[in-house]
């Protein structure tokens, strides 16, 4: 009997499930698309379709994209995807109980801007000529961040005048928008006068380029397009005759400068592997040559990279030449946009990878991980504001700050550096580099405990790109250790490369040309080097620091700039310190005015830098000084670097 019960039960159960189905089923309005606003649309364009039942919709895609919806009665309206693969597809309409409505669409190619070429060098108040497609669909450009009047737009020209207010003191970029999209160059745009014709490398038939004469070397320059160029369409490739520099040489046509005054040539150029130089020279060439500068010889590095000679016109002839001395070593490179520019150009370097690094947007680009974070108005080291936080007194991480995920290459070495400062004494930080989503992490670099000073100081490291499970790396401030108050501001993660110095020979491949052992012994070592093929190498006295010193030639730093001094070191063995300064050192007398604290060298190459101010010195020259001679540790030093400083850019 109770089974009987138990299977009439059951029965019972499942006709009243029945009957609901049912009944659902016969109270559903019937969804249909009777037509839309288009029947082919560009990607990333609003469309509306009309029809009935819309009430009953929960889903809309486009293809296999969900994409969010408006309903007004019967009409829904949605963008299709910027990246929608373009051709036929489906709009599907999703409902309860798996229903399914389809309706056919086109995509369509969005005519975003593209940008193709454009002159290289082009004075304020004067015309950008930009070439390319789909440029003009309601077109606007801003160059430098700063509005420009658009002179005429057309599908595959755009026209518009550089404005005031842009830097004209080294690369710039400019930014097209559209209805369809906002695109920028990938390439440096210099808004300066320029001398030389053809800086673009473009105009030319074969391997020969309109406006530039080869000298000497001719078979080795060779016209290279696309990927392997510098933006537009033609970059010259350079096989070195592995001789003297002249052996390779190529030169501008003539061009009048004016004596007394300063000019820069500037070139892009992009080496095939480490140990390509080159270097450049200007002249009055009239068949005799005539020359009247040589500039230094530049190593260049893998990735393309901006370098510039600086020199005042000292021979007073009608004409001039630029004339590049690219024979020297046997690896090829590639060159482009080379210009001569009146004055004194700026350095260039890798791009910011970092959203709102100086804080003057508050926190945007950032999540607080763990604590509590906020921007203060009352301390900063550039700008208005900067990041503060007080730490938990307990693990690094429970005061946690985190920036939005970049893409970056793996095996590629990138520079991490900020300003920091501590309320008061005793606060200790670290930072690392991770992938960090959903409470997963993988970190592929930690800073040591950093002791935070209370006045401004500036840190930084170089550690290598490794890969994480979701492709995006983020920098973190791991600042809970200590209960202190802190302050960072300037932040910065980019590509690390070496900039041109501006003292000589800073990787020592020119044995010790541009240094002066003061005391002791310093030899270069060809077995032990960072890059290139050599580095410097000393054992210390094991007495006073400077028992042991090496210092660089002369130079006039400007005073009142900062400077960013960097290097690479390792130790041969355990317990090795040293340090820097930076002084004017003449006939046993010396004005001080930097010394880094006692650096302890590690056995495998390590990235140390400093910023410093210079101050007058009774000669008015400066000079970088290695003290190796607190230990008897014998060290090697690398790429050697000094260039102007300013964090707030």
């Amino acid at each position: 009997m109770k089974n009987l019960k138990y299977i009439i039960s059951c029965v019972a159960i499942v006709a009243s499930l029945f009957f609901m189905t049912g009944c659902e089923d016969e109270f559903t309005e019937t969804v249909l698309i009777d037509g839309s606003s288009a029947e082919s649309i560009f990607q990333g364009e609003p469309i509306s379709i009309t029809g009935e039942g819309f009430d009953e919709v929960m889903f809309v895609f486009v293809g296999k994209s969900q994409v969010n919806f408006t309903q007004d009665g019967s009409t829904l309206t949605f963008t299709v995807p910027d990246d929608e693969a373009v051709g036929g597809t489906m709009i599907t309409l999703a409902m309860r109980d798996n229903r399914r409505v389809t309706y056919p669409l086109e995509v369509l190619l969005a005519p975003r801007p593209v940008i193709q070429g454009f002159t290289p060098f082009v004075a304020i108040g004067e015309d950008l000529v930009i070439t390319g497609t789909s440029l003009d669909n309601n077109t606007s450009i801003t160059i430098d961040g700063v509005d420009a009047t658009v002179v005429s737009a057309s599908d595959t020209e755009l026209i518009a005048t550089v404005p005031d207010g842009v830097n004209d003191g080294g690369p710039i970029s400019f930014e097209i928008t559209t209805d369809y999209g906002t695109t920028e160059p990938t390439t440096a745009f210099y808004a300066r006068e320029n001398e030389l014709a053809n800086s673009d490398m473009e105009s030319g038939e074969g391997d020969e380029f309109t406006d530039w004469e080869k000298l000497n070397g001719g078979d080795g320059m060779t016209a290279v397009t696309g990927d392997d160029g510098y933006g537009g369409t033609r970059s010259m490739h350079v096989v070195p005759a592995n001789s003297n520099p002249w052996n390779s040489q190529f030169a501008s046509t003539s061009v009048p400068l004016i004596f007394g005054e300063t000019y820069t040539i500037v070139l892009w150029a992009k080496a095939e592997a480490a140990g390509a130089i080159m270097r450049v020279s200007v002249s009055q060439w009239d068949g005799n040559g005539a020359d009247y500068f040589y500039g230094e010889t530049v190593e260049l590095s893998t990735s393309w990279e901006q370098y510039t000679w600086t020199f005042e016109v000292t021979n007073d002839l009608p004409t001039h030449r630029v004339v590049l001395d690219m024979g020297e070593g046997n690896v090829p490179f590639v060159i482009d946009h080379i210009g001569l520019v009146p004055g004194v150009l700026g350095s260039a370097g890798p791009p910011e990878l970092l959203t709102n690094s100086d804080f003057e947007d508050g926190l945007t680009g950032w999540e607080t991980l763990n604590g509590a974070h906020d921007v203060s108005t009352a301390e900063f080291y550039c700008g208005t504001s900067s990041m503060t936080a007080t730490g938990a007194g307990a693990n690094p991480w429970d005061t946690q700050l985190a920036s939005t995920p970049m893409v970056l290459e793996v095996g590629t070495d990138y520079e991490i550096s900020f300003w920091a400062k501590a309320a008061g004494p005793d606060g200790v930080f670290r930072v690392s580099m991770s992938q960090f989503a959903s409470g997963q992490s993988d970190d592929f670099f930690y800073s040591p405990d950093l002791e935070i000073p209370e006045e401004w100081t500036y840190f930084s490291f170089v550690t290598t790109a490794q890969a994480t499970s979701t492709g995006d790396q983020r920098l973190l401030f791991d600042m809970g250790a200590t209960t202190q108050t802190f302050f960072v501001d300037g932040v910065s993660v980019k590509e690390y490369v070496s900039p041109a110095s501006i003292y000589a020979n800073g990787g020592f491949e020119d044995g010790l040309t541009g240094w002066e052992t003061l005391n002791g012994a310093h030899d270069v070592s060809t077995a032990e080097f960072y890059s290139g093929t050599s580095s410097m190498t000393a054992t210390g006295a094991g007495a006073n620091p400077w028992d042991t010193q090496l210092a660089s030639d002369p130079i006039a730093l400007t005073v009142g700039q900062d400077y960013k001094i960097s290097f690479w070191a390792k130790a041969a063995g355990p317990d090795g310190v040293f340090r820097i300064s930076m002084s004017q050192f003449a006939s046993g007398q010396s004005d001080d005015f930097f010394y880094s604290s006692d650096l302890e060298i590690p056995e495998d190459w390590t990235y140390f830098s400093f910023v410093t101010t210079a101050e007058a010195t009774s000669t008015g020259v400066h000079r970088l000084l290695f003290d190796m001679g607190a230990t008897t540790q014998t060290f090697f030093v690398d790429d050697v670097v000094v260039v102007e400083y300013d964090g707030c850019e």
